[in-house]
This record gives C-alpha cells, structure tokens and sequence, in this order.
C-alpha cells in the first residue's frame, strides 16, 4: 500500500533529525492530534461513562461534597490570610495587572484523593484571589489516551523512525480563562472522570499556559504547575534512547519562562523522590494541599523567601 503525502512528510523530515526552533533537543513527532478543548466543549468530547465509571464519577464528586469539612476550613483560614497578605503588600493597581493560572496535571496518578486534593486547593486559591482583586485561569493537561494515541500510529506508518521525540496525543483543557469569571466552574468537576486521566507532558503544558496570558494585559504573570511528580509519557521513551527528554525539556522550559518575565511556583501532592523547582511547596493528601497552595501564591506574588525548617 502507497503511503500518503502526510505519512512521506513525516518520514522525511525525521530522517534529517531537526533541532527545534528553540534551539533545544527536544522534538515532537506530530502536532496534528493534539486537542485544545474549551468547557463548553468537554462534556460533548468524552464518551458516555459505563455504569461502572459513572458510580465511580459520582462517588468522587460526593466524597468532594462532603468528607472535608474540617479541611476547607483550614483552607478558607490560609485564604483570608493571603487576602490580608496581598492586600497589605501590593497596591491595587498592581494586583488588577497580576494573573495567576493553576496548571493541574491530570496523568493517571492523579485519580483519586490526589485529584480531589488538587480541587479543594485551587477552589479555595480562586476564592481568596478572587476576594484580593486577582485575575485567575484554570487550566489542566493529559494525552487523549494511553499508548500514544494516533501519534503513534503515524509513526509506524512512517517506518518508525528513530528519535521521534514526543509521541502522543496532547489534550489541554480550559476550565476557566482569566478574561471570565473562572470561581468554582462546574466543568472543573470533570478532572474526577476515571476516563479523563492520562499522561503528561508538562513542559509543552506548561509553555501552553505561558501563550495564553498577555504581556501587554497582564504585568505580573505567575503559573502555578499542579502535579504529583515528574512528567512521563510511555509511548515517547518506549520509542526513544534519551529516557530524561521529558524531564529536561519542563526544565528547560521552566528557565525560558522565568527569563521572559513569569513566576513558575509548583506545588506536589504526594510522590517522593521527584524534582524540586526552585520555587515549590510540597503537600500531603489532602489535608495540607490547600494551605501549601496558599503559601506558594503568596510566595509567588509577593516575593517572601520561604521559611527554614
């Protein structure tokens, strides 16, 4: 069988082993499946759950409702405390040019309390920013499968050509944009699906997010990178030799940014024994999540170092 046009375009420009525009190693086979998915979009994308998922789906939101009560009210005291904080240290004008997107990480380690810890932390930062004159985006990130999706079944028709780089399919996901009332949107609720969490690629997330706040609007812009670990992808480092590709480029990625003028704070739920950027709060589930996202923000907008231990 003739392979088409696309499939002989993809073959050849891999053969020659570009660079990136950047200038970095770090390489993506095809963009031509990735999705950018808006709220009003998302429940229309995703199939109907089984009776199984949608239990499990209700469940989570009801486990959400109503098991952490004494948590959201550590949370609400942490974000009366940030509002007092922000109030006190910048003036308002300042804090109506600032903006600060919560990036969550939806990869299959997420599922369950992580999730939930990741949702009651940004509901109550949304709150208490909202309350300081803040501007705010929700955003998460995952693939659209497992296995790298149609990504990867490009790649085969292509011969499989070595060093691909990343291979798979991105699914970005707008919850909340900052130019909209983003407080508590129902479609957040959505990241509680057993069939919405994948892999992650959280350099490109990350440089995603980055794109979408305006520098002419916006003249504090602060990401704050939602995740229990580093990123991974096993379709891309099945099919390449260079295992830390993924973990390299967020960091890469990570130092751009901060030269073009962002504030990148991340905050881990969980996981041992993964990377520590240079401004991040680390959180048990779910009890400390909230608060440790509190600190960040307030660390993030108002440059206090963070304390010894």
């Amino acid at each position: 069988m003739t392979a088409s046009p696309i499939i002989i375009g993809l073959r050849k420009r891999f053969e020659t082993g570009p660079a990136t525009p950047d200038g970095s190693d770090y390489r993506v086979f095809t963009t031509a499946f990735d999705e950018i998915v808006g709220p009003a979009n998302l429940s229309t994308l995703l199939p109907q759950l089984t009776k199984e998922q949608q239990r499990s789906f209700d469940d989570a939101n009801s486990q959400l409702d109503t098991l952490f009560m004494g948590e959201r009210v550590k949370i609400a005291a942490s974000g009366a405390a940030l509002v007092r904080d922000l109030q006190g240290h910048l003036p308002v004008e300042e804090r109506a040019r600032a903006v600060v997107s919560f990036l969550i990480d939806h990869s299959g380690s997420m599922r369950g309390l992580r999730m939930m810890s990741a949702l009651l932390a940004v509901e109550g930062a949304v709150d208490a920013l909202d309350g300081a004159g803040v501007a705010t985006e929700l955003l998460g990130f995952t693939t659209t499968s497992w296995k790298g999706g149609k990504s990867r079944q490009a790649w085969r028709w292509a011969g499989k050509p070595p060093r691909p780089g990343r291979l798979c399919d991105l699914r970005h996901l707008i919850y909340g944009a900052a130019d909209r009332n983003t407080r508590h949107p129902w479609h957040l609720r959505m990241a509680l699906r057993p069939d919405m969490l994948h892999e992650n690629i959280d350099g490109e997330a990350l440089i995603w997010a980055a794109d979408r706040l305006d520098p002419t609007k916006w003249a504090r812009r602060i990401i704050c990178l939602i995740s229990d670990g580093a990123p991974i992808d096993d379709s891309t480092l099945l099919a390449n030799d260079d295992q830390s590709l993924l973990t390299r480029h967020l960091e890469q990625s990570e130092q751009r940014l901060i030269a073009e003028g962002f504030t990148i704070g991340t905050l881990l739920i969980g996981g041992e024994n993964v990377r520590e950027p240079a401004l991040f709060e680390r959180a048990e589930e779910p009890q400390e999540a909230g608060v440790a996202l509190m600190r960040l923000v307030s660390r993030a907008l108002v440059g206090r170092p963070k304390p010894t231990e």
